[in-house]
Formats: C-alpha cells, sequence, structure tokens
C-alpha cells in the first residue's frame, strides 16, 4: 500500500483546446483539472527573479510534489469529493503525469492556490528502505508572466 507523503490536495492539470483561435488563428486553451491527489506535500524550494532584461523582471517558483503511489497501480486519483475515481469495471483509475501537465496547489486562502506549476520532466519513484516503492516525486515551476 502507498504511504501518503501529506494531507494536502493537488489537481493535476492540462490546458485543453476551448474549440475558439485567437487573432493568429491558433487555438484557445483553457486550463482543465483532469485528475485530483490527496494525501500529498507540495513545497515551494527556491524563488525569485529568472531572467532580467531591461526594465522586465521574470520571477519564478520551483517547487516538489509528492504524490502517493501504489505498487503495480500507479497514483490513485479521486473526484473533488473525495471520492475514488473507478472505471467502468470498479477498478481505481490512476493518473499517468508527464510534462505537459501542471500542477495547482489546492490551499484556501493562499496565494500559491491560484498558480498552475508546469511539471518538468515526469514522476520520479522513490524506494523505501526495504525497496518498496513509497511516493512519486515530481519536480514543478511557476513563472510569472
Amino acid at each position: 500500500m502507498s504511504d501518503y507523503p501529506g494531507g494536502e490536495t493537488l489537481a493535476v492539470v492540462q490546458f485543453q483546446p476551448t474549440g475558439a483561435t485567437d487573432s493568429l488563428f491558433q487555438p484557445v486553451k483553457a486550463p482543465t483539472v483532469v485528475a485530483w491527489v490527496f494525501g500529498c506535500a507540495f513545497e515551494p524550494y527556491t524563488r525569485g527573479p529568472v531572467e532580467e532584461q531591461s526594465d522586465t523582471i521574470t520571477s519564478h517558483e520551483r517547487a516538489w510534489a509528492f504524490l502517493p503511489y501504489v505498487a503495480g497501480f500507479g497514483i490513485p486519483t479521486f473526484d473533488q469529493s473525495g471520492n475514488p475515481l473507478l472505471d467502468s469495471n470498479d477498478d481505481p483509475i490512476p493518473v499517468a503525469i508527464d510534462n505537459s501537465m501542471w500542477i495547482q496547489p489546492q490551499r484556501p486562502n493562499d496565494a500559491l492556490a491560484q498558480r498552475n506549476y508546469k511539471v518538468q520532466g515526469l514522476p520520479e519513484i522513490e524506494y523505501d528502505i526495504d525497496g518498496a516503492p513509497s511516493y512519486a516525486w515530481i519536480v514543478c515551476e511557476w513563472q510569472a508572466g
């Protein structure tokens, strides 16, 4: 069974086409929550300016996300009410996270909850001292526009 690294809820977000196009005829995309993961820990570890060009300063914040991982299954997902997501056979549905996705921490009354952090690379599975999978570790980054 999985260790639950923390008590936080993270939304897994994808930017999906809305069906509209912009003035350059590019598809307009909007953030859509594709999965909720409970029992997570989310911790920013660096922040500050990353690029300064003339009068423009771009800020960023890098963070670690620790998500529960069930051996032989993956990262368990839930709906917004906290009920496990099940397929038509009543089997749990794992979430597959890649670097096209974003992580959004859900923290009431916190500015971090308004930010989508871009996943950098693929989740890495961390193991306990006995060699059993324990949790998934993700590095992600938010950049101010």
